[in-house]
């Protein structure tokens, strides 16, 4: 069993891209799958914390399921629609956080909910649900910074796994560029979501 997950672990693609001064990444994964993605202004700490979300050693390379998410994850940055071709690795995510990552996959473009909101969807508290959010391998992907306080704040973002300013002001252009209407520091009321059974 050890050898077989040596071998998996081996079998994983790194692979960066530059867009606008952002860095682009992407780790793939067994059959072809998102084993997670991020982005930075810097490419030496996106490689980085990419490492870090690895359970193994990586290939630094682009391959054509690499090209496809890093395309994919550049439109969604820009508030593009997408094809959603890229396949999620559920592998090593407990079934808590996959209910929050399928949670927030159900806010749609333009609209934002509140982690309380998430909550009650999936029968959980709020902080556990922040702690889910958290802890999406997926940014872009699955769009976790749809999600905010209860008072409509924009709330804070992590970009290549650190809390900032900047990842906060990144957080509103991501709401911005997807038609979320923000009136100063606040989310409008009018972009808030409600999930059926919430």
């Amino acid at each position: 069993m050890r050898e077989e997950r040596e071998q998996q672990m081996e079998k994983l693609t790194l692979s960066t891209k530059e867009h606008g001064g952002t860095w682009f990444g992407v780790l793939i994964g067994n059959q072809n799958r998102l084993v997670a993605s991020s982005f930075s202004k810097s490419q030496k700490n996106l490689v980085s914390h990419l490492r870090a979300d690895s359970p193994g050693k990586l290939i630094e390379r682009f391959t054509n399921e690499s090209n496809v998410a890093l395309n994919e994850m550049i439109d969604l940055y820009e508030g593009r629609r997408t094809t959603n071709r890229v396949r999620l690795d559920w592998e090593g995510v407990s079934e808590f956080e996959k209910s929050v990552c399928q949670a927030m996959n159900q806010i749609p473009k333009g609209k934002v909910a509140s982690y309380g909101m998430l909550a009650k969807r999936i029968h959980s508290g709020p902080r556990a649900v922040g702690t889910g959010v958290a802890r999406n391998p997926w940014p872009l992907f699955v769009p976790c910074h749809r999600v905010v306080p209860a008072n409509l704040e924009i709330g804070n973002y992590s970009i290549g796994g650190a809390l900032s300013d900047y990842g906060c002001a990144v957080k509103r252009e991501l709401l911005e560029r997807e038609g979320v209407l923000i009136e100063g520091d606040k989310v409008a009321p009018s972009a808030l979501w409600v999930p059926t059974g919430a």
